[in-house]
C-alpha cells in the first residue's frame, strides 16, 4: 500500500513538473513552485475525541493558544495611531494597539484594577486606554497614566502597573501575537512561507473584504473542510472542468505550513461529453458534469432533477424529495440552483466568464491548453493593476487554486487568489467556531485603494449570500457549511474511536494533526496527562 501511494505521489509530481515546463511563462516559475515535499504515507488515525470532547478544548487552551503564533489583525485595521483592535481566542483576550507610526503593541485585554476588559470593540485614534468601570487609564505604550483616587491605593508602585504585554510579530502587513514570552521569533515559526509569494509579496496587498460568521461545529471540523480538494467531487461538482478531478491536486508540507495546488495536471480522464442544453446559466440551471443529471430551479424552493434517461423528481433546495420517480439527488446541487442567489448587480456576483476572447485564442492557437488561455485572461486584468509584474506571472499562479495552511488556524491562498481564512473557537464554546474570510487584493501601483476597516458579521441564521462582497464564493460556502453540522453530529454518533485520513489527498490534514499532537497532546503527556 505504501509503495502504491508513493508511486501515485511520483505520478502527481511528474505530471505537475511537466505542466510547469509547458507553462507559457515557464522562465518565471519560482523555485517554490518546483519544490516537492510530500509526507511519507500513514498511519493517519485521528482520535474523534480531539474534535468533540471538552477535555480537548481545555488542553488547547492550556497548550496551544497560549504558546503558538497566531494571526491576530492586519495593518489595514489600524489607519491611525491610537487605533485598537481586540483579539479573542477561547477564554483569552488581547488588544492590539497601533502605538506609533510604525509600531504595534499587544496587551492582555484586562484592567489591572478589577479585571474588566479594556476594549470589547475596535476603537479609533485613542490617546489612552481607559477602563470603562472605574476609569483607570494607561498610555498607548502600556505605562500607567492615571488612577482615580490614587490616595486609596497605598503602596502601589506606578512602574509595576504597566499593562502586561504579549509578543508581537509582523509579516506581510499581518499582525501576529504569541502569549508565550519564551516563544521562538515569528520569523522562525513562518519558515520560508514568504517564498510562496515571491512575485507579489503579501506586503503589497490590502484588505478588500472581511466577513465573519459563527458555525455550529468545532473549529477543527470547519477548517479541515477548507484544507483539501478531495470533497470537490461530491460537494462542489459544478466547478469541475476538464480533467480537474480530486487527483489533480498536488500536496506538500514544509515546517509549520502545508500547501495544496489544485491544478488539473493529470488530464488522463476528462469529463463526459454531454449534449448542450439551452438556458443553462450555471446558477439556477446546470448539468452535473459527471453523471449528466440536470438540476433546474422551477419555483420558490423547488428544484427539478432529470437524468439522461428521462427519470425526474422534484426536490426542495434542501434536497428533500417532494414527488416523482427519482427520489434522491445531490443535496449540494439542489442548494446551488434552488437556494439563495446573489443579487444580479452584486460585485463579483456572476460566475466568472471563462469564454476566451478571440484575440487570446489567436495569440496561442487552437491546440493550446485551456488553462494557458484562461491564465492570459487573468494576466490581462492584472496589467491594469500591477503592470510591473503582470507579464512575469506564470500560468500556474493564475489558473491554479493554491491554498496554504499555517499552523494552527490561518489559511492564506497563494499567488493571485485573494482568499484568506481564519478559524477559532467561539469563546469558551468548543462546539462552535468563528469562521472568517478575508480578501487580500494587490495594492494598485497607482497607489489608489480603499481597504475595508470593519468586519462584516453575519448572524448565525443568515445566508452567506448576505455578504455579496465575497461574490460566488458565498454559494460555495453554503455548500460546505451544509455539510459541517452533519460531520460534527456524525463524529458524536460514530462507533469508531478514530477517523482515518487519506495518505495523499488529505496530506494537509495529516500535517496539521502531526503538529497538533506535538503542541497539545505530547506537551500534556509531559505534564502527566494521559488520554
Amino acid at each position: 500500500m505504501a509503495e502504491a501511494v508513493q508511486n501515485g505521489v511520483r505520478t502527481m509530481d511528474d505530471a505537475f513538473g511537466k505542466m510547469l515546463e509547458a507553462d507559457s511563462n515557464a522562465q518565471y516559475v519560482t523555485d517554490a513552485m518546483r519544490r516537492n515535499q510530500p509526507l511519507p504515507p500513514g498511519p493517519a488515525l485521528v482520535p474523534v475525541r480531539r474534535y468533540i470532547s471538552r477535555e480537548a478544548h481545555e488542553l488547547e487552551k492550556k497548550y496551544l493558544w497560549t504558546r503558538v503564533w497566531q494571526m491576530a489583525a492586519h495593518e489595514d485595521d489600524f489607519p491611525n495611531v491610537g487605533d485598537v483592535v481586540p483579539y479573542d481566542i477561547a477564554t483569552m483576550s488581547f488588544i492590539i494597539v497601533r502605538s506609533g507610526e510604525d509600531e504595534y503593541k499587544a496587551f492582555y485585554n484586562a484592567c489591572l484594577h478589577r479585571g474588566r476588559k479594556l476594549r470589547e470593540e475596535p476603537a479609533r485614534a485613542l490617546d489612552e486606554l481607559r477602563c470603562a468601570f472605574h476609569g483607570w487609564a494607561w498610555n498607548l505604550d502600556g505605562s500607567l497614566k492615571q488612577v482615580p483616587c490614587a490616595y486609596d491605593f497605598a503602596g502601589m508602585r506606578r512602574d509595576e502597573e504597566r499593562l502586561p504585554e504579549v509578543k508581537v510579530g509582523r509579516w506581510g502587513r499581518f499582525i501576529f501575537i504569541n502569549p508565550d514570552p519564551y516563544a521562538e521569533p515569528l520569523e522562525n515559526w513562518l519558515g520560508d512561507i514568504g517564498s510562496q509569494f515571491e512575485i507579489l509579496p503579501y506586503d503589497r496587498r490590502y484588505k478588500l473584504a472581511h466577513v465573519a460568521k459563527v458555525i455550529r461545529a468545532n473549529w477543527k471540523v470547519v477548517q479541515e473542510a477548507f484544507m483539501e480538494s478531495y470533497h470537490v467531487l461530491m460537494t462542489h461538482p459544478q466547478i469541475l472542468t476538464g480533467g480537474a478531478h480530486d487527483l489533480c491536486t498536488k500536496y506538500d508540507a514544509f515546517g509549520n505550513y502545508s500547501r495544496a495546488i489544485r491544478c488539473g495536471a493529470l488530464e488522463t480522464e476528462g469529463m463526459p461529453d454531454w449534449d448542450a442544453v439551452p438556458d443553462m446559466d450555471g446558477n439556477t440551471a446546470l448539468r452535473h458534469p459527471l453523471n449528466g443529471w440536470i438540476y433546474e430551479k422551477i419555483g420558490e424552493d423547488r428544484v427539478r432533477v432529470k437524468t439522461p434517461k428521462g427519470r425526474e423528481g422534484i426536490f426542495t433546495a434542501a434536497a428533500k424529495w417532494i414527488e416523482g420517480e427519482l427520489t434522491d439527488a445531490n443535496p449540494h446541487l439542489c442548494l446551488w440552483v434552488g437556494g439563495h442567489q446573489l443579487p444580479a448587480n452584486a460585485a463579483k456576483a456572476r460566475v466568472r466568464d471563462m469564454n476566451v476572447p478571440k484575440a487570446i485564442r489567436d495569440k496561442f492557437g487552437p491546440d493550446t491548453p485551456m488553462r494557458t488561455m484562461q491564465a492570459e485572461m487573468m494576466r490581462s486584468v492584472l496589467r491594469d493593476v500591477v503592470p510591473s509584474v503582470a507579464d512575469r506571472i506564470p500560468d500556474v499562479e493564475l489558473h491554479s487554486s493554491i491554498f496554504l495552511t499555517l499552523f494552527p488556524n490561518w489559511h492564506p491562498w497563494g499567488s493571485f487568489n485573494q482568499i484568506n481564512y481564519r478559524f477559532r473557537p467561539n469563546g469558551d464554546n468548543h462546539e462552535e467556531c468563528i469562521m472568517e474570510c478575508m480578501f487580500l487584493a494587490p495594492i494598485p501601483e497607482s497607489g489608489e485603494y480603499h481597504p475595508v476597516r470593519e468586519v462584516h458579521w453575519l448572524r448565525e441564521d443568515q445566508d452567506w449570500t448576505d455578504a455579496p462582497e465575497l461574490g460566488t464564493l458565498t454559494r460555495i460556502f453554503n455548500q460546505d457549511v451544509r455539510n459541517l453540522p452533519f460531520v460534527y453530529a456524525g463524529m458524536k454518533a460514530t462507533a469508531r474511536e478514530y477517523l482515518r485520513l487519506g495518505d495523499y489527498n488529505e496530506l494537509k490534514l495529516r500535517h496539521f494533526h502531526q503538529l497538533y499532537t506535538h503542541w497539545v497532546e505530547d506537551a500534556a503527556a509531559a505534564d502527566g496527562w494521559s488520554a
